[in-house]
């Protein structure tokens, strides 16, 4: 029997925030959906923009910068979720040769936005990389952090770098899933069903455009 999850704490989130979801969406899968609508809820947020990466500054992507927006406008589409936007501009970025760094797109919507604040919604393995990212002190002072936790998760020598170099970390509670890319990919390519691991939009999608059989990039 499963253990309900703890009432998320009360936080004080800016007014109008605005939410940042960046990833590969390589492919996009029910928890991503999970972790920006849970961000959305328990934030109180009105906007969620979906980031997908251009070209990936630290791993290899399997799909094309196309294929992994074009699954992502679906998924999207499916959920009809006004609060959940997509936004194309780091595949824009990519595609005239310009950088689409996470601290450009930042900057990129701080001048778009002025005076807005901005909450970047993220995982616990992302959140553990943090650190290497670049400009990683100047993100950290530029926006908050929205982190989805599993029940019982602990801090990371990350978090406690970021909290000294002033970051805002505001703890977002979801239940355990299992379900990654990587595993998606890999049933992809051995010809094995997706079940609800993603929806059934961006299924036909990955088998209309034979995405997938032949293998590349990392972890999820």
């Amino acid at each position: 029997m499963e253990q309900p999850l703890p009432a998320p704490p009360t936080v004080a989130i800016p007014p109008h925030a605005l939410g940042l979801f960046g990833g590969r969406f390589d492919p996009v899968h029910r928890a991503h959906v999970a972790m920006a609508r849970a961000a959305a809820d328990q934030l109180g947020l009105e906007e969620v923009r979906w980031l997908v990466t251009g070209q990936p500054v630290h791993k290899v992507a399997s799909a094309s910068a196309d294929h992994r927006l074009a699954m992502t406008r679906l998924a999207l589409e499916a959920l009809q979720d006004p609060r959940m936007v997509l936004d194309d501009r780091e595949v824009v970025a990519a595609r005239q040769g310009k950088e689409s760094a996470s601290f450009v797109t930042v900057a990129s919507f701080q001048a778009e936005y002025p005076g807005r604040p901005l909450v970047w919604i993220l995982g616990e393995d992302q959140l553990a990389s943090f650190t290497q990212w670049r400009q990683w002190q100047w993100l950290a002072q530029s926006l908050s952090l929205a982190v989805c936790r599993r029940p019982g998760a602990t801090g990371t020598s990350a978090e406690q770098a970021l909290i000294a170099a002033g970051a805002k970390l505001y703890p977002i509670v979801l239940p355990p899933d299992a379900v990654s890319s990587t595993d998606i990919r890999q049933r992809v390519h051995d010809g094995r069903p997706l079940g609800e691991r993603v929806s059934p939009a961006v299924a036909r999608y990955i088998h209309d455009h034979q995405i997938y059989l032949h293998l590349l990039g990392g972890p999820p």
